[in-house]
C-alpha cells in the first residue's frame, strides 16, 4: 500500500492531525515529517504534501535544505503545496500569502534579522560556544539567501489554499491522487459521521493504491495577479518584534482597479496612523503614479501631507521622536544592507542595487553604502553606467582619499567620453540619440514583455533614452521597480509597471484590461518574454521544461497580442515586434521543443501580419543567434552557472545589439515594414557553426 508523506512545522500538528483523522480510516496512510525534507526527496517515490504556514517559513528545521528538496520533488512531480493560516510569535493569526513581493521581502528580512541577532550574540559568546554558533550562522545565512527563490519556486509550482483543500469534502485531494471513484462513498460516510459516532468503525476502503494518482497535473494556483498598485507593499517592514504590521482586512478574490486604489489609500493611512510617515507617504506617491488624474486620491494625499508632514519649523516634536525613529531606521537599513550582500554573493546584482538603494533612502549617510553601490554597479551593471558615476561621486564626497573609488570613477568617465565620441565624432554637444542616423518617428507608448533582464531590459533602455513612454512587464517585481527607478532617474521616462507572468492568462487579462487611460493606447508591442529550458534529446526531455517553453514562448505571446491588437485595429495604427530566434529558422540537436516554439513564433508573426495589414498595422520580428548579457543559458540549465558558461571562447551578440535592431524596426518611416532581421555575431555562421577561437572583439 502506498502512503502520502505529510510535511509541516511542529506548531501545525493540529492541521496534520485533522487530515490524518479524516483519511487514515478509509485506507490512506500518512507518514509525518516535521524537519528537513532532504531525505524524502532523495529516497522513495511517494507523493508529498507540504503544509506551508508562517511557522513553516520561519522554522529553521523546516527551511534548512528546503529549496533543493523542493526542486527535486517538483522535478519528480511528487509535491503538492498547501498554504494554510498559522500564528506568529505573538500568537496572532497570519493569513499566509506568497503572491506579492512584500511576502518575499518579509521572510528575507526575518532571516536577516535572525542572522543579525545571532551574529551579535556570537561576538560576546565564550570561545567554547562560538563553533556551534558559527555553524548555525552559516545555516541561517543559507536560508536567508534561498528564501526568495524558495517562495518563487512555490509560486511557479502552484499551490492550493487550505480552505480550497477542504471544499466539497476534499474533492481536490481525491481528484489529484486519482481516487475519484471513492469520493462519493467518502462523502456519504462523512455525512453519516456528522450525525453518528462512527469513529470505531473499520474503514470501508481497505485497499487504496496511489501508484499513478500523484502524477496527476498540478492544480493552477488560485491567486490574485500582481497588479501595479500592489507594488506598494514591496518595501513594507513587517517583522513582528520590531515593527508590527497594521491589521489589514482580508482581500476579496478579485478586485477592480478602483478597489485596489481604495485599498492602497487605506493601507497608506494605516501606516501613517502607526507612526510610519515615510512609508505611508510613499504608498500615496506610488498610487499617484498609477492614477495621476484621480481627484479623490489627490485630495487624500494632500490631507495626509497637511496632517503628517506640515510645513512647520517647530523642532520639538520631531526631536522627541527622533531617537526611536533613528533606531528603527538603523535596524532596517542594516537588514537591507545584508540582503544586498547576499544578493551579490549569488550574482543577483540588480537586486543588490535595489536593496542598497533602500539603505540610502533610509539613511543617506550610511557608512560606505555609496562606495558599495558605485563599485558594484560599475563592475557588474554596465547598462547603469551613468548611475554608477553618480554613486561614485557621492562616495568621493564622503571620502575624497578613496583611491579605488577614484580609479573606478576615472575609468567610467573615460568610457563615457569614448562612447560619446564614437557615437558622433564631429559634434561636441551631448547627444540624445543612442544610435546615429536613425529616422525617428513621433514618440509613442511601448509595451515590452519580459523587461526584467537581457534583451527586454536593453530594449526598455533604448526606448527610454529616445523619449518613448513605457509599459514594462515581468515576473520579478523587485527588478521591475529597480529598472523603473533607473529609467526615470536617467531619462525622465513615463513608466507603468505591470508585474505578471505571461503564462497566466488570467493575470495577463487582469493587467491589460485595466490600464489607466494615459497608458491605454499602445503604439508598439514588443513580445520579448521567452526562454529555453533544458538541452536534451527528445527521449530524455522533461515534461515540465516543455510545458514552460510552450506556455511562455507561444501562449504568452498569444495572450498579450490578443489583448493589445484590438486597440491597434480600432485606431488603425500600431506595430507588433516579436523576438524570435535563429532557432526559429534552423533546428539543432537537443533543441527539439525550444526550436519548435520559435518556429511557431516565426509562423505566428507571418500569420499575424496577414491578419493585420489591412488595418495599417506593422508586424515584424528579430531573430538573433547567441546573445550574452541575458539569463538565457542560466535558465536553460536550471541555474547551473557552470553549464551556463558557453560564451568564454567567442564573442556573441550583446543584448544591446538586439535592442538596437528592435529600435531600428520601430523607427522606420510609417510606410516601411521590415518583416524580419536575422542576426548573428561575426564569429557565428549558423546555430551550430561557431568560431570558438577566443573572444576577438572585446
Amino acid at each position: 500500500m502506498n502512503r502520502i508523506i505529510l510535511a509541516y512545522a511542529p506548531e501545525n500538528q493540529s492541521l496534520a492531525h485533522y487530515l490524518d483523522q479524516r483519511l487514515s480510516p478509509i485506507g490512506i496512510p500518512f507518514d509525518h515529517v516535521t524537519s528537513q525534507l532532504t531525505p524524502v526527496a532523495e529516497n522513495g517515490a511517494d507523493p508529498v504534501m507540504v503544509l506551508v504556514t508562517d511557522q513553516f517559513l520561519t522554522n529553521k528545521s523546516n527551511m534548512e535544505g528546503f529549496l533543493p528538496a523542493l526542486q527535486a520533488l517538483h522535478q519528480q512531480r511528487r509535491v503538492w503545496i498547501i498554504l494554510a493560516d498559522g500564528a506568529n510569535q505573538n500568537g496572532e493569526t497570519v493569513h499566509l500569502q506568497i503572491d506579492r513581493m512584500a511576502n518575499v521581502l518579509h521572510y528575507m528580512k526575518h532571516w536577516q534579522d535572525e542572522w543579525i541577532a545571532l551574529s551579535d550574540r556570537q561576538q560576546h559568546a565564550d570561545a567554547s560556544e562560538k563553533p556551534a554558533i558559527n555553524t548555525t550562522l552559516d545555516q541561517i545565512r543559507q536560508i536567508a539567501n534561498q528564501v526568495g527563490d524558495t517562495i518563487g519556486l512555490m509560486r511557479e509550482i502552484g499551490y492550493t489554499y487550505w480552505d480550497q483543500l477542504l471544499e466539497n469534502d476534499m474533492e481536490a485531494l481525491f481528484q489529484r491522487y486519482g481516487l475519484m471513484e471513492w469520493h462519493g462513498q467518502f462523502r456519504r460516510q462523512h455525512t453519516q459521521t456528522a450525525t453518528n459516532d462512527t469513529s470505531d468503525k473499520p474503514g470501508f476502503l481497505p485497499e487504496v493504491h496511489l501508484s499513478e494518482g500523484f502524477l496527476a497535473p498540478e492544480p493552477t494556483p488560485d491567486v490574485l495577479p500582481l497588479m501595479p498598485a500592489e507594488i506598494l507593499e514591496q518595501t513594507a517592514d513587517i517583522t513582528p518584534e520590531r515593527d508590527p504590521q497594521p491589521e489589514m482586512p482580508q482581500e476579496d478574490p478579485v478586485k477592480t482597479s478602483a478597489q485596489l486604489l481604495q485599498q492602497s489609500v487605506k493601507d497608506a493611512w494605516l501606516w501613517l496612523e502607526k507612526g510610519h510617515m515615510e512609508r505611508g507617504l510613499e504608498l500615496f506617491r506610488i498610487a499617484l503614479e498609477q492614477a495621476p488624474e484621480d481627484a479623490w486620491l489627490k485630495e487624500e494625499y494632500h490631507k495626509a501631507l497637511a496632517q503628517y508632514a506640515p510645513a512647520s519649523t517647530s523642532a520639538e516634536p520631531e526631536a522627541e521622536a527622533k531617537p526611536e525613529k533613528e533606531k528603527s531606521n538603523d535596524n532596517e537599513a542594516k537588514s537591507y544592507e545584508l540582503m544586498g550582500d547576499l544578493a551579490v554573493e549569488r550574482g543577483d546584482f540588480l537586486f543588490a542595487k535595489y536593496c542598497w538603494d533602500r539603505v540610502v533612502e533610509l539613511d543617506p549617510g550610511y557608512p560606505n553604502i555609496f562606495r558599495k553601490l558605485g563599485l558594484m554597479t560599475a563592475e557588474h551593471l554596465r547598462d547603469y553606467r551613468e548611475t554608477a558615476m553618480i554613486y561614485l561621486r557621492k562616495a568621493l564626497e564622503m571620502n575624497p582619499d578613496d583611491k579605488e573609488v577614484q580609479s573606478s570613477l576615472q575609468a567610467e568617465t573615460r568610457t563615457d567620453q569614448s562612447r560619446a565620441t564614437n557615437l558622433n565624432p564631429v559634434q561636441t554637444e551631448p547627444q540624445t540619440q543612442k544610435i546615429p542616423n536613425l529616422q525617428k518617428t513621433s514618440k509613442g507608448l511601448v509595451l515590452i514583455t519580459g523587461a526584467t533582464s537581457g534583451i527586454g531590459k536593453a530594449t526598455a533602455e533604448i526606448f527610454a533614452l529616445n523619449g518613448y513612454r513605457l509599459i514594462l512587464t515581468g515576473r520579478r517585481v523587485d527588478r521591475l521597480v529597480a529598472l523603473k527607478d533607473h529609467l526615470e532617474t536617467s531619462y525622465g521616462t513615463d513608466i507603468l509597471l505591470l508585474p505578471f507572468d505571461v503564462r497566466d492568462p488570467g493575470a495577463v487579462e487582469a493587467a491589460l484590461t485595466s490600464l489607466p487611460d494615459t497608458f491605454s493606447e499602445v503604439d508598439i508591442l514588443v513580445n520579448n518574454a521567452g526562454l529555453a529550458k533544458g538541452l536534451a534529446p527528445i527521449h530524455e526531455g522533461q515534461l515540465d521544461h516543455w510545458e514552460t517553453m510552450i506556455d511562455t514562448n507561444i501562449k504568452g505571446l498569444l495572450y498579450v497580442t490578443r489583448l493589445i491588437s484590438p486597440g491597434m485595429v480600432q485606431r488603425r495604427r500600431g506595430h507588433i515586434i516579436n523576438v524570435c530566434s535563429s532557432a526559429g529558422r534552423e533546428a539543432y540537436p537537443n533543441g527539439n521543443v525550444y526550436c519548435a516554439t520559435k518556429f511557431a513564433v516565426d509562423a505566428l508573426t507571418k500569420s499575424i501580419r496577414f491578419d493585420l495589414h489591412p488595418y495599417d498595422i506593422r508586424v515584424s520580428q528579430v531573430s538573433p543567434g547567441h546573445v550574452e548579457e541575458t539569463e538565457f543559458a542560466l535558465n536553460r540549465f536550471d541555474g547551473d552557472a557552470d553549464r551556463a558558461k558557453i560564451y568564454q571562447d567567442f564573442q556573441p551578440l550583446k543584448s544591446s545589439d538586439v535592442a538596437d535592431a528592435i529600435f531600428y524596426l520601430a523607427t522606420r518611416p510609417p510606410h516601411v515594414n521590415i518583416v524580419d532581421i536575422q542576426m548573428f555575431a561575426t564569429q557565428q555562421a549558423s546555430s551550430m557553426v561557431i568560431n570558438r577561437n577566443g573572444r576577438r572583439f572585446e
